[in-house]
């Protein structure tokens, strides 16, 4: 009976797509009832009660710090020792670690692993997309602080490239910079979205969903950019939906938090914005909102490209509304023929297939055979 150890430093909580994707990946690796995954996280016990807890059963909890200001690499230093202790001792048959914490458990396990990268920290690039001069300043004084750790994380990141059995980027753009920056040929297996099962939910008449809708409240994810297409089309409603989101209206945009069914929001939908100008990795909410048929625009940043069917939907001026309002009235125009291509294209990204591919990875580059069988 093959063991899994599964590791991320806030494994336990919905901060983001790379915590969902690694648990909904738990849960296809787990078809095989033999295959026994030990999740190891340091912080599971705050979320104990929470709606933004992932609901994994048997975490193992190791002792991590976490300090009140925005230092990863201290806190990276901090944590390193408590980890090293726990996968030293590991009798795990393979390691699965994930984001800018996995090398404090690859270079202590003595085993095969699996590197999953997600974003431009994992690759050794720190920085920052803030444009308010005032949150630049602050990150060059965190900068400064944190500069003698960041050097000794590179140090430790490059181990661990080097020394993981392979190394699984969330998507081309995510492997090309990988071999940019690292020289490191990854993998691609796609973040873990039941695209199966979203396309089967029937949504609301059209008429019945007239919001177009983005999901995220940090700057980076284009809020300022939202905000003013809404200005620039008043007859038409928006909805923001954020993790702390209080509920209210200003002029034509609702503003929501997150609900425990995900697809609450998308209920409302007509089209789904991601006006991103940071590089981001991958894009879930764009192939969740895609495989209910719901077509997404997205800014021409980072992996967000690959998500969509084609470049009409991708917006290379991502800061000038002007192009974004031309771009949704165009996609409204022809709504039928963009949703069926929305559909169509998702079905690419469905996680089962990206299960399957990983767990023939695993299989032929280190020799246990997480599915069982021949």
């Amino acid at each position: 009976m093959p063991t899994l150890v599964v590791f991320g430093e806030y494994l336990c909580h919905h901060l983001g797509g790379a915590e969902k994707s690694t648990y909904l990946l738990t849960r296809q690796l787990q078809r095989n009832p033999e295959l026994k995954v030990v999740p190891v996280s340091g912080i599971c016990e705050e979320y104990l009660k929470t709606r933004d807890r992932i609901p994994y059963e048997n975490v193992v909890g190791i002792p991590i710090a976490r300090l009140p200001y925005r230092l990863p690499f201290l806190q990276y230093a901090l944590n390193a020792r408590a980890a090293a202790r726990y996968f030293r001792d590991s009798q795990a048959d393979v390691l699965f670690a994930n984001a800018q914490a996995a090398p404090m458990a690859i270079n202590a396990f003595d085993g095969p692993s699996v590197y999953f990268i997600h974003d431009e920290m994992s690759l050794n690039v720190y920085r920052t997309y803030d444009s308010s001069p005032w949150k630049r300043l602050k990150f060059a004084g965190r900068w400064v602080v944190d500069l003698p750790f960041m050097l000794h994380y590179r140090r430790e990141n490059e181990r661990a490239m080097r020394g993981a059995a392979f190394v699984v980027a969330n998507s081309r753009y995510t492997a090309k910079r990988a071999k940019q920056l690292m020289n490191v040929d990854a993998e691609v297996i796609y973040p873990q979205i039941d695209v199966e099962s979203l396309s089967r939910i029937k949504l609301p008449p059209l008429e019945d969903r007239e919001h177009i809708m983005m999901v995220g409240e940090a700057e980076v994810k284009g809020v300022a950019t939202f905000m003013e297409i809404a200005r620039a089309m008043p007859g038409y409603r928006f909805l923001a939906v954020g993790r702390n989101y209080a509920e209210h209206e200003d002029g034509n945009v609702s503003f929501r938090g997150f609900a425990s069914d995900p697809v609450t929001h998308y209920r409302r939908a007509r089209l789904v914005l991601l006006p991103s100008t940071w590089e981001e990795g991958f894009g879930m909410v764009s192939v969740e909102a895609s495989a209910l048929g719901i077509p997404t625009i997205v800014s021409e940043r980072g992996g967000l490209p690959e998500t969509v069917p084609s470049s009409h939907m991708v917006v290379s001026d991502y800061r000038n509304p002007d192009e974004w309002v031309e771009r949704i009235e165009r996609v409204l125009g022809e709504y039928e023929t963009h949703s069926s291509a929305a559909r169509g294209h998702a079905s690419e990204f469905d996680g089962r297939k990206q299960a399957e591919r990983l767990v023939s990875l695993v299989d032929r580059t280190t020799g246990v055979n997480l599915w069982g069988g021949d």
